[in-house]
């Protein structure tokens, strides 16, 4: 169905379409996106063939000349230049025959949006949880890390990341979705802010020294893609700058979530096992204040995410599973071995 003419059978605006492009209707958000695809990609949107996103509102689709293309408008305040850095980094994957999107065009500022352009990849999300899997999204985070060092200007564009990765901003950083409020945590979560100042203390203690490096900042198996146990693409690139040590615990915290439901986050075992994987497949031991770092790093963001769940409980959304696995296994993930 062409978007000109179907806008009226279009869904109903998602929470995070409403965020980004405000009070308007699905057909007005259509009518956007297909103006500015006509002039920055030279064709309009035929067909609406997916819509998607927790973040950024994403739109795949089928442009009139045949391409097949996801559109992406960023949530404000969206940095163009973190948003070029990602762009960046793709150009240099894919040239290296790695399974990332193609940039089409963009970052454009467009009536207080950020739009980007990029080749669709298909393919089905893994189980994170087989073992297999889990090999191979620690093989990905290490070979798009050591592609990405040969663009060490990227380091300083990409930052420190999301919201969830800003463990320096103890105990808690401004967050990505307005839904919730980290400035105050309810009674009888104390544990969680401690918690993450222990963390956030870790990381820092030990990585110092460390050379920098930039990566994925939410690799995990909802932004991947793998077929006949090849990865096949990989998804929702925002970067982060860090230590490695550092970007393969917030990983390893992760890795075997799904991309449409809360969960899937890891138990200490199973954030052991990737991250004992990691140092198999980069044939390099971390040492011991890199396996600290990578600790600290992995149990900052199981407290984030236990924290988000926390402010969802006004709104009847909190996944209290989350929450206890966090507060039953504190000192395990703090001390981590493999």
């Amino acid at each position: 169905m062409g978007v000109g003419s179907g806008m009226g059978s279009l869904e109903p605006l998602s929470d995070t379409e409403r965020a980004v492009h405000g009070d308007v209707s699905p057909a007005d958000v259509g009518r956007f996106l297909d103006a500015w695809a006509q002039t920055r990609l030279g064709s309009g949107i035929g067909e609406v063939l997916f819509r998607a996103g927790r973040i950024d509102a994403v739109w795949g689709v089928l442009l009139q000349d045949g391409r097949r293309v996801v559109v992406k408008a960023h949530r404000t305040p969206a940095g163009v230049e973190t948003i070029s850095a990602a762009v960046d980094a793709q150009h240099v994957l894919a040239a290296a025959g790695f399974p990332a999107p193609v940039p089409l065009v963009g970052p454009d500022e467009v009536e207080e949006r950020v739009l980007t352009a990029e080749s669709l990849i298909d393919g089905p999300r893994p189980d994170g949880r087989q073992p297999g899997v889990r090999e191979l999204l620690a093989e990905g985070l290490a070979r798009h890390i050591e592609v990405l060092r040969s663009r060490p200007h990227l380091v300083a564009q990409a930052g420190r990341g999301p919201s969830w990765c800003r463990y320096q901003d103890g105990p808690w950083p401004v967050p990505h979705d307005t839904l919730v409020d980290l400035r105050s945590t309810p009674a009888g979560f104390e544990w969680l802010d401690a918690l993450a100042r222990r963390a956030a203390d870790q990381v820092l203690r030990h990585r110092v020294g460390s050379d920098v490096v930039v990566g994925h900042a939410d690799w995990y198996a909802g932004n991947t893609a793998v077929v006949d146990g090849r990865l096949v693409g990989t998804f929702d690139w925002e970067l982060v700058a860090d230590t490695e040590a550092v970007i393969a615990g917030f990983a390893a915290s992760c890795y075997a979530a799904s991309a449409t439901g809360g969960g899937g986050l890891s138990t200490p075992v199973e954030t052991a096992d990737f991250l004992g994987d990691y140092e198999q497949v980069r044939r390099r031991l971390f040492s011991a204040d890199e396996r600290a770092a990578a600790a600290g790093a992995a149990t900052w963001i199981l407290a984030f995410n236990a924290r988000w769940q926390v402010a969802l409980i006004e709104h009847g959304l909190c996944d209290r599973a989350t929450v206890a696995l966090v507060q039953d296994h504190q000192e395990e993930f703090l001390s981590l071995s493999w």
